[in-house]
C-alpha cells in the first residue's frame, strides 16, 4: 500500500530519534521523509517535499512550533499537524488547537498512545483522500456529460418557453453564445435524400456533415448554436443588424453545398427574428411552420415564414392541436392525405357519440379555421339550412363524411387559389417596377425587394414561376426591348442609349447587346438606317 509522507520537528536529535524507534511506521501506514531541528528548517524542508503529516515539538529556536503550524497552515492547508510538548505547555498546546492541529500528544511521547494517534490521522487522510477521488470523479463525470446537457438545455430553449430567470442562469452556466446580439433567429433544416444519385455518406453520418458545413458557413457572420434534433437540426443565431437576408443567403449556399457536395436536399425554414432569449422557442416554431410551405415553393432552399404567409394571406394558425393539424393538411396535403384526417377526426369521438355528433366535433375544429382565414362560411359550407339539415337528421355517416371531406377540399382550394393570385399579384407588380425603373443604372433586386416587402429568396422563387424568367434575364430584355427602340427611332449615339436604358458603362451594354442580338449597338443601328434608306423609309 502506499504509505504516508511524515516529518519529526525537535531541535534535540536523541528526541527525534528515540521517537523514530518506538513506533513501527510501516505497520500504521506512513515512512519518515525527513526530519528537522527548528521550525524554520522545517518550513523549508516541508516546501521541499510532498508531506502528509509534521509532528513537531512547540519549544524550538527561530521558529517555534506554533509558529510553524500558522505557516504550514497557510501555505499547505491540508498538511496535518501532530503537536507534542510537556506538561507546563498545556496552554500552548491549546492554543495550537486554533491553528488547525488535529492531535496533539505529552511528553514523554508514549508509542501505544502516538500508534492510535497515528492511526486515527492515517483514517482522516484515507476518507480525504476518497473525498477527493468522488469528487474528480463527479466533476469528470459532468465534464462528460456537459455537451448532452448543453445539447439537452438548447433543444429546450427552441421547443417551448421557459422561464426567464432560469433561462438566464443556464445560457451563462453553458456560455451560450447567443444571449448576445440585438438579433436573434432560429432555424431548422431538414434533410431528404433527394433521389437522383446516392449520398456521398452513410445516413448517419450526413446529419453530422451538414451540422458542421451549417458551423463552418455561420462561424465568422454571426454567433450560432447548432444542434441535432430528433428528426432536424436546430440552429438558433444571433446578429447586431437585421438578420434575415444575410441569413437567407448563407442558408442558401449551404443548401446548394449539400446537394452539390452530399447529394441531399437540405431545405431550412427561417423563423422571425427576435430580441430576447426566451422568445427564440416562438422564432423556432415559425421556421418548423415555415418548411411545410415547401409543398408550395419547392424544396432545397431556405423559406422565410414572413414571405410564405404574405403569399399564404391567411390568419395565424389555430390555439388548439387539433386545429393546427387540420389547418396543415389543408393547406399542404394531398387529397388523400385530406381524407385520411377527416375519418381520423371522426374516429377521435367518443365510441358512444352519434354520427352527428361526431360531425359536429369536427365542424367545431373547421369553422374557426374558416373565420380565422376569412374564406367565408357560406362559401365554404354552403347554405346553412342545407348543412344544418344534414347535421340534424338522422344522416347515414358516409354521407356526413363526404360532406366534410368536400368541405376540407373546397378549403384547400380556396387556399391554393389565394396563393396563386397572390403570386400572379406580386409577379406582376414587380414587372411594373422593373419597366418603370429599368432606366435607373442603381435598379438592384435588393431595391425591388424592399419595394416588395418580401425576400430575394421567395422573390426570385415566385418571379421565376410567374415569368419564366429570372430577375436578371427579364431587366436586361426590358433593357434591350427599349434600346433596340430607341436605336431604331432616334438620332441618339450609342452612349446616350446606353444611359437612356440603365447602362453607366457603355463597353458592357455593347457586350449584353451583342450577346442578345449577335452585332454591337453601332452596327445595328447602321444597319437598321441602311435597311431604312433601301426601304425609301428615309
Amino acid at each position: 500500500m502506499s504509505l504516508y509522507k511524515i516529518m519529526i520537528v525537535d531541535d534535540e536529535a536523541e528526541v527525534r530519534q528515540a521517537i523514530a524507534r518506538k513506533i513501527d511506521w510501516r505497520a500504521v501506514g506512513f515512512e519518515i521523509l525527513a526530519d528537522a531541528d527548528n521550525g524554520r528548517d522545517a518550513l523549508e524542508k516541508a516546501e521541499a517535499r510532498e508531506l502528509d503529516v509534521v509532528l513537531t515539538d512547540i519549544k524550538m529556536p527561530f521558529m517555534d512550533g506554533l509558529e510553524l503550524g500558522a505557516e504550514l497552515s497557510r501555505r499547505k492547508p491540508n498538511l496535518k499537524l501532530i503537536v507534542f510538548s510537556g506538561f507546563d505547555e498545556f496552554e500552548y498546546a491549546k492554543e495550537a488547537i486554533k491553528l488547525n492541529v488535529v492531535e496533539y500528544v505529552l511528553k514523554p511521547v508514549n508509542a501505544a498512545e502516538l500508534t492510535a494517534i497515528l492511526d486515527r490521522v492515517r483514517k482522516v487522510l484515507d476518507q480525504e483522500i476518497e473525498q477527493r477521488r468522488n469528487i474528480r470523479q463527479l466533476t469528470q463525470a459532468y465534464q462528460d456529460s456537459l455537451p448532452l446537457l448543453r445539447e439537452k438545455f438548447l433543444q429546450d430553449l427552441l421547443r417551448g418557453p421557459m422561464d426567464p430567470q432560469v433561462l438566464e442562469a443556464q445560457a451563462e452556466r453553458f456560455a451560450l453564445t447567443v444571449r448576445d446580439g440585438a438579433y436573434k433567429v432560429a432555424a431548422v433544416c431538414d434533410i431528404v435524400h433527394s433521389g437522383e444519385r446516392r449520398p456521398a455518406l452513410s445516413a448517419e453520418l450526413v446529419p453530422v456533415s451538414v451540422q458542421q458545413m451549417l458551423s463552418d458557413a455561420l462561424r465568422d457572420r454571426c454567433r450560432s448554436e447548432i444542434v441535432l434534433g430528433v428528426s432536424s437540426i436546430l440552429v438558433a443565431t444571433a446578429w447586431e443588424r437585421d438578420p434575415v437576408e444575410s441569413l437567407m443567403r448563407i442558408l442558401g449556399e449551404v443548401c446548394t453545398e449539400c446537394e452539390r457536395i452530399l447529394g441531399v436536399t437540405l431545405t431550412v425554414g427561417i423563423g422571425r427574428p427576435c430580441q430576447k432569449l426566451e422568445e427564440l422557442c416562438r422564432s423556432c416554431g415559425e421556421a418548423r411552420t415555415a418548411l411545410e410551405y415547401r409543398a408550395v415553393v419547392g424544396a432545397g432552399k431556405p423559406i422565410y415564414i414572413q414571405d410564405m404567409e404574405r403569399l399564404d394571406r391567411t390568419a395565424p394558425e389555430g390555439d388548439t392541436h387539433r386545429e393546427q393539424q387540420l389547418l396543415s393538411v389543408i393547406k399542404f396535403g394531398s387529397q388523400e392525405q385530406i381524407a385520411a384526417m377527416v375519418d381520423k377526426l371522426l374516429a377521435d369521438g367518443n365510441g358512444e357519440w352519434s354520427s352527428q355528433s361526431k360531425a359536429i366535433g369536427v365542424l367545431g375544429t373547421l369553422l374557426p379555421i374558416i373565420q380565422r382565414c376569412r374564406l367565408g362560411e357560406e362559401a365554404m359550407l354552403g347554405p346553412r339550412g342545407t348543412w344544418l339539415g344534414l347535421l340534424t337528421e338522422d344522416t347515414p355517416m358516409e354521407d356526413l363524411r363526404a360532406w366534410l371531406l368536400s368541405v376540407c377540399l373546397n378549403m384547400s382550394g380556396c387556399m391554393d387559389q389565394r396563393r396563386v393570385s397572390t403570386a400572379k399579384r406580386l409577379g406582376e407588380e414587380a414587372e411594373r417596377y422593373i419597366r418603370e425603373n429599368y432606366p435607373d443604372s442603381g435598379l438592384s433586386v435588393d431595391r425591388l425587394c424592399d419595394h416588395l416587402h418580401i425576400s430575394q429568396s421567395c422573390f426570385s422563387t415566385i418571379f421565376k414561376q410567374e415569368t419564366g424568367r429570372s430577375y436578371v434575364q427579364y431587366l436586361t430584355d426590358v433593357r434591350m426591348e427599349h434600346a433596340v427602340e430607341l436605336l431604331r427611332t432616334t438620332d441618339d449615339k450609342t452612349y446616350m442609349v446606353a444611359e437612356k436604358v440603365g447602362y453607366s458603362n457603355l463597353s458592357y451594354f455593347s457586350t449584353v447587346f451583342k450577346k442578345n442580338f449577335g452585332q454591337n449597338p453601332f452596327d445595328y443601328k447602321n444597319k437598321m438606317v441602311g435597311t431604312a434608306r433601301d426601304q425609301g423609309e428615309i
